[in-house]
């Protein structure tokens, strides 16, 4: 059953979300029109709303993931090109800092980590959807390409389980493309 517990402060779609400390952290986004920098944090305990430092960065349709305590904030869309450029929140020091970009800028990307890496997966980049996939050592700073997936998947989710990564869904093509192909295929 789901209950509500809250409500953001407006309107908000295609952000980020993380857990840190119970906290759960609500990241860029879009209000419909405008895309925003804004890092809010909701308490379940008291069910009250905090807003945090912004990113540097205007972003929509990021990819959020935690890894070894900070929490980063991958691609994404500034209103007016994609990006490939990553941000990550320290949340002793309560700043963002931009670490080394992506290879290729991404959009609707699927973000998650594992084994001490982040990994982007798939998005879009304008042009096309996106089969390949970068990782992140956050050790060296540095993005390297990994084994790309079968199919192209723009909006596709990610996550790990049990040593593995898993790809599912997404789409084929830019949403603006009447061809576009939704997937129900999963990879791993």
């Amino acid at each position: 059953i789901w209950l509500q517990v809250g409500a953001l402060s407006g309107r908000r779609l295609q952000f980020g979300v993380a857990v840190i400390d119970n906290k759960l952290y609500i990241v860029g986004g879009r209000d419909g029109l405008k895309t925003s920098n804004t890092v809010e944090c909701f308490s379940p305990g008291t069910k009250v709303w905090s807003v945090m430092p912004p990113m540097s960065t205007h972003r929509h349709g990021l990819g959020v993931a935690m890894l070894e305590g900070p929490m980063y904030a991958v691609g994404g869309h500034d209103g007016w090109s994609y990006l490939n450029t990553v941000e990550r929140w320290d949340p002793q020091a309560r700043q963002w800092n931009y670490v080394a970009s992506m290879s290729t800028p991404r959009s609707t990307v699927g973000v998650a980590a594992l084994n001490s890496k982040l990994y982007a997966v798939g998005g879009r980049d304008g042009s096309s959807c996106l089969k390949s996939m970068e990782c992140f050592d956050p050790h060296t700073n540095k993005w390297s390409t990994c084994a790309a997936m079968s199919k192209r998947r723009g909006g596709v989710g990610v996550a790990t389980y049990n040593g593995f990564l898993y790809a599912v869904g997404g789409h084929d093509a830019p949403a603006s493309n009447h061809c576009s192909r939704l997937s129900d295929c999963v990879e791993r």
